[in-house]
């Protein structure tokens, strides 16, 4: 007797989720009351990025230490014909001279952001700096570039952090921050 109204009840708040989800994954157009025509709530025009050029972006790229990876992850975030920010977590603030060093050498191309975390935590200081970036300007796509890299063999695998991954799943719940990886592929 109670197994069958669980199973009604479970299945009908199923189907309101994805009823749910498709009102809010169809485009809409406003009418003049403020409604969809298919009686739909209408989108916020806020919400809503119809057109490339109503998006404005800014492209922030860890950088972790200044190698090749790094390298291909700035260049991806370059080409994207959009502002760069390299960001860098230290652990001190002697670390950090020597980084910034690193990066004059290089050419300073893009701008350079460093943020000094005694405790070596780097996780958490950078997801802290990209939700303040992103409070300050919510209006900003943010593209959140990390190099990622892909050894020869699986078992390697777990020898390699996962930042990407961790980063995304911190970041997932904010609107208007995109994390991607950009790979790059390490010999045998």
């Amino acid at each position: 007797m109670i197994l069958i109204p669980a199973i009604i009840l479970g299945a009908l708040r199923v189907h309101r989720h994805y009823e749910s989800m498709r009102d809010d994954l169809l485009p809409a157009t406003e009418d003049g009351d403020g409604t969809a025509p298919s009686g739909r709530r209408a989108i916020p025009h806020d919400e809503r990025q119809d057109a490339p050029s109503e998006v404005s972006h800014l492209a922030v790229v860890a950088v972790a230490v200044l190698d090749l990876a790094s390298l291909r992850a700035l260049a991806y975030a370059a080409s994207l014909g959009v502002p760069v920010l390299a960001v860098h977590v230290s652990p001190s603030s002697e670390e950090s001279d020597r980084f910034r060093g690193y990066w004059a050498a290089w050419g300073d191309h893009v701008p350079l952001e460093v943020l000094v975390s005694p405790y070596r935590a780097t996780l958490a200081p950078l997801a802290n700096y990209i939700e303040a970036l992103h409070y300050q300007r919510p209006d900003l796509t943010m593209t959140v570039v990390v190099p990622q890299l892909i050894p020869a063999h699986r078992w390697a695998a777990l020898l390699h952090n996962r930042t990407a991954q961790r980063l995304r799943r911190a970041l997932v719940r904010y609107r208007g921050i995109v994390v991607t990886d950009v790979p790059f592929h390490l010999s045998d």
